[in-house]
């Protein structure tokens, strides 16, 4: 896992990481958010209702999102106040771990675009597995 911290409005990334997803995670994942729908953690119930393996949970994407938007919001005197998406692509978590690509860009003064992606088996090609996650912040007035 890496990632990078940036400061510039559009042109550095506020953080550049990648999470790595196995079965085990998202099973862990499962107990812990108490969604245990077998889609998620069971490959043969993931075939059985159409998919090519278990699903990742798209509240787990976002949380994975937001540990860098809040890493970033409190390393720089700031709170996250909201934050929304749609989910475009499932990201499939079966013999092989998906590698997930996260990014934050500020785009205005109090909004971030954070974007996620994985390779396909090409190796080359990226695809969006969410739309851009538009996380709001302002300053912490505790801090």
């Amino acid at each position: 896992m890496s990632d990078v911290l940036g400061q510039q409005i559009g042109s550095t990334p506020l953080w550049d990481a990648e999470e790595v997803l196995t079965l085990d995670r998202v099973r862990r994942y499962a107990r812990a958010s108490g969604d245990t729908n077998a889609i998620h953690i069971d490959p043969a119930a993931a075939r059985a209702a159409g998919l090519a393996a278990p699903v990742a949970h798209g509240f787990l994407l976002i949380a994975l999102v937001l540990k860098y938007a809040q890493r970033w919001a409190h390393h720089n005197g700031n709170r996250i106040t909201a934050c929304d998406t749609r989910f475009v692509r499932p990201v499939y978590v079966g013999d092989r771990p998906a590698v997930l690509h996260l990014t934050g860009q500020q785009i205005s003064a109090g909004h971030i675009n954070a974007t996620v992606w994985i390779l396909d088996d090409d190796g080359i090609t990226h695809r969006a597995v969410i739309r851009p996650i538009r996380i709001s912040f302002e300053p912490d007035p505790v801090r």
